[in-house]
């Protein structure tokens, strides 16, 4: 399904035709529509800014589940891709929307590439994140004998943390990776045993902001552990890309 805006509006100029993401109803049945603007954000679009020129729904898959069971329709694409969503809002995640995109062909534009394509900035946003992230990690748990603590940084080499495992590195599948670096982060948040809505939250935000970093495939991805910590390492332009979960006593 495509529409065309009747007028210009801001963050509409980049295609003359743009992919409605997802459809459907509200409780008082008005029919809404997320599309995405010219920097990715998918929001509602009011339907009298635009004319549908293609209705085609065939290429939408039908998810009441993030509707509250009401009806709606997720473009197919976006429902394989995005396998965390819980409800509809959960979509505008434009750290995980990065690769969607891509794959869509949409034409970048100046403002998202310094945002969003930039690694420098998303490596500080993943930097900033963890200062708030080991915060909260050692409030919840202070009073442990025990707890953990996270770190992310960039290497060319592994020699050194080669230097220093305790086995060999475990392959992960990179198909799999998303998955396992979620349950990574999640287990220093205790998440399950001492789950609480603002550690799923910000153990869903980490593993995005990671994603995020990985336009192109992605190498390869491994699991090393030594006396001290385990490291979540992913192989990406010839580069390693680690988190670090070490223990402190």
């Amino acid at each position: 399904m495509r529409v065309r805006f009747k007028k210009d509006l801001p963050n509409y100029k980049n295609l003359d035709e743009y992919l409605v993401i997802g459809f459907g109803l509200y409780e008082s049945k008005a029919r809404f529509y997320l599309i995405a603007d010219d920097n990715f954000t998918v929001g509602y679009a009011m339907p009298k800014h635009f004319d549908i020129i293609d209705a085609a729904a065939d290429g939408y898959v039908r998810r009441d589940d993030l509707n509250s069971g009401m009806e709606f329709y997720l473009e197919s694409e976006m429902n394989h891709a995005r396998k965390d969503l819980r409800n509809y809002w959960d979509i505008n995640n434009p750290y995980e929307n990065v690769s969607y995109f891509a794959d869509k062909k949409y034409p970048v534009s100046i403002d998202y590439e310094k945002s969003m394509l930039n690694e420098d900035n998303k490596l500080s946003r993943i930097e900033g994140a963890l200062l708030f992230i080991d915060h909260y990690l050692y409030e919840k748990f202070w009073d442990a004998t025990y707890r953990e603590g996270l770190e992310f940084y960039k290497r060319n080499s592994l020699d050194d943390l080669l230097e220093k495992k305790l086995k060999e590195p475990a392959t992960i599948k990179v198909t799999d990776y998303k998955d396992q670096l979620l349950k990574f982060i999640e287990k220093s948040f205790g998440i399950g045993a001492h789950s609480t809505e603002k550690s799923d939250y910000y153990a869903r935000t980490l593993s995005g902001l990671i994603n995020a970093l990985f336009v192109k495939e992605i190498a390869s991805v491994q699991r090393l552990e030594s006396f001290y910590e385990d490291c979540f390492i992913i192989e990406y332009e010839d580069n390693y890309y680690i988190l670090s979960r070490y223990w402190i006593s």
